[in-house]
């Protein structure tokens, strides 16, 4: 199975080696780091030193370098590389002893990882391309310019006054105006709403009222969900929740929740 899986990789692969002898994968190493992805799964011990420490013993693992500089120590476990120098980082190939080693180095801070392998059971080297415009759609500014664009997500004849308010007690995300003159004052937050959300639109609101004395000030809240305790807060202060959903920007969509 893992050489039928490697058979399907080879479509991409600049090229690779299986159990190569240490000064073939050197070679290989140095000939791909600077024009491809390199993968090397072996025997992996390495060392960090730099504005810290530390040490992973030997054992199997994937060991992933970029063009850019990026070297990865990855485990069987865990999203995230176990050790990691970044972008800018100088790699440098060597055999030691029998074993091939790399080691990165990054100018400032000064960081060194220095990568043992005693064992290669695999290299590979591929291209791999870039998403120069890779956005992530769901921030809360990009609630707030939905909202900013269509006022009518909020409710019909809402218009927006100013975003991002500078207050005494902070920024509120949209200070807007129904239909019937009353003020608006909108907090967004990109995922659930807890308790202290709550208690920040109210500080927001009774400021707003504060300032302007005979007029109505509303509160909304907007967020993808609100806790039980958070929303009974909300019903006490007499405010109010709109739930977003969206799969991209043209399907955002808000829908009252009280």
């Amino acid at each position: 199975m893992f050489f039928k899986v490697l058979g399907w990789l080879c479509i991409w692969m600049l090229g690779y080696l299986v159990n190569p002898p240490i000064e073939d994968a050197a070679r290989f190493v140095s000939r791909y780091k600077g024009s491809g992805v390199v993968l090397i799964y072996g025997q992996v011990e390495a060392t960090y030193s730099g504005r810290a420490a530390a040490q992973i013993r030997l054992m199997p693992r994937l060991v992933v370098t970029k063009p850019d500089g990026v070297l990865m120590i990855h485990e069987g476990r865990r999203e995230k590389p176990i050790i990691w120098n970044p972008p800018g980082s100088q790699l440098f190939v060597s055999v030691d002893d029998g074993e091939l080693i790399l080691r990165s180095i990054r100018r400032s801070p000064r960081e060194y990882v220095t990568v043992n392998i005693p064992e290669v059971y695999l290299v590979a080297s591929m291209e791999l391309g870039l998403s120069e415009d890779f956005k992530v759609i769901g921030s809360e500014r990009d609630i707030v310019d939905a909202i900013v664009a269509n006022p009518g997500l909020i409710e019909d004849g809402f218009r927006v006054i100013s975003r991002e308010y500078e207050t005494m007690v902070g920024s509120i995300d949209l200070l807007g105006e129904d239909k019937a003159g009353n003020l608006v004052v909108i907090e967004v937050k990109r995922s659930g709403a807890s308790p202290e959300a709550v208690h920040q639109l109210k500080r927001y609101v009774d400021y707003i009222t504060s300032k302007n004395p005979g007029r109505v000030v509303r509160g909304i809240l907007v967020a993808a969900w609100i806790s039980a305790s958070a929303y009974r807060y909300l019903k006490d202060y007499g405010l109010e929740f709109r739930r977003y959903t969206h799969a991209n920007l043209t399907g955002f969509s808000l829908r009252s929740n009280g």
